[in-house]
């Protein structure tokens, strides 16, 4: 029982740290939503923005902002905000079809190499929940498995005994299933770790120095994974796993 509720505390945890506390009034987002449809983007904007400093981190506030950057016409922009939404609403129609749109503006087409097949799993897999839900399910299997495990001890007919010891390790697959996909949606939220390069261009180096080779050049709106930082310099890499350095100020972090 204990260690039961150890986990449900440390889930629930995870939901916690991985959504920032309050909501913002109806008002704000009233009269944000209002500026969006008289067409005063750069108002709007500043209303969405205004939401988001005030501690409300919603896919909703990120997929209305990135509209506006889109009307306007600001690609990196855009991309940026959808991404932000994306990670908290993985499985939200609009705004993978809007990210699409907008990522046909942007001049670098670059194919992606597939992943190792057990990562592609787990990512398919954690992107039909949100993190609040997974963390709800791997709370009800536990508890699940808890009462199956009570019957298991309590149960005098074998067959029974039979029956809830198999019932109760289907639900430990499972409930460590979700603990998996709760913390895989916990850093995928929380992570800092992929970002959009703003400048209009920026040419990759072989190494953190301006002196080094140029190995490519990038253009606004493009997506990179960052995989270190040196000083002002970061290391990224992109979907075909070419890799380089650029300067830290050449990109906005997701």
């Amino acid at each position: 029982m204990k260690l039961i509720l150890r986990y449900s505390l440390f889930i629930f945890a995870l939901c916690f740290l991985s959504t920032k506390g309050f909501a913002a009034s109806n008002t704000d987002f009233d009269n944000a939503n209002e500026q969006y449809k008289k067409g005063e983007y750069k108002s709007a904007i500043s209303s969405y923005e205004k939401i988001l400093k005030s501690g409300y981190d919603a896919a909703e506030v990120y997929y209305d902002l990135g509209n506006c950057y889109y009307k306007l016409n600001d690609v990196p922009h855009s991309i940026l905000n959808y991404e932000r939404a994306l990670k908290l609403a993985p499985r939200d129609e609009d705004i993978i079809f809007n990210l699409r749109l907008a990522n046909l503006k942007v001049i670098d087409k670059i194919q992606s190499v597939d992943q190792v097949f057990f990562k592609r799993w787990i990512e398919n897999i954690s992107n039909l929940y949100s993190t609040d839900s997974a963390a709800l399910w791997t709370i009800i299997f536990l508890w699940c498995g808890l009462i199956v495990f009570a019957l298991f001890i309590l149960s005098g007919n074998s067959l029974v005994k039979r029956i809830f010891f198999y019932s109760g390790a289907i639900i430990l697959v499972l409930s460590i299933l979700f603990l998996i996909v709760t913390n895989y949606r916990n850093q995928t939220v929380n992570a800092i770790n992929s970002g959009i390069i703003f400048n209009p261009s920026v040419y990759v180096k072989s190494a953190p120095d301006t002196k080094s080779t140029d190995l490519f050049i990038l253009h606004e709106g493009t997506k990179v994974k960052i995989l270190d930082t040196v000083g002002s310099w970061k290391k990224i890499r992109l979907m075909n796993n070419n890799e380089g350095w650029i300067k830290g100020e050449s990109l906005e972090v997701i």
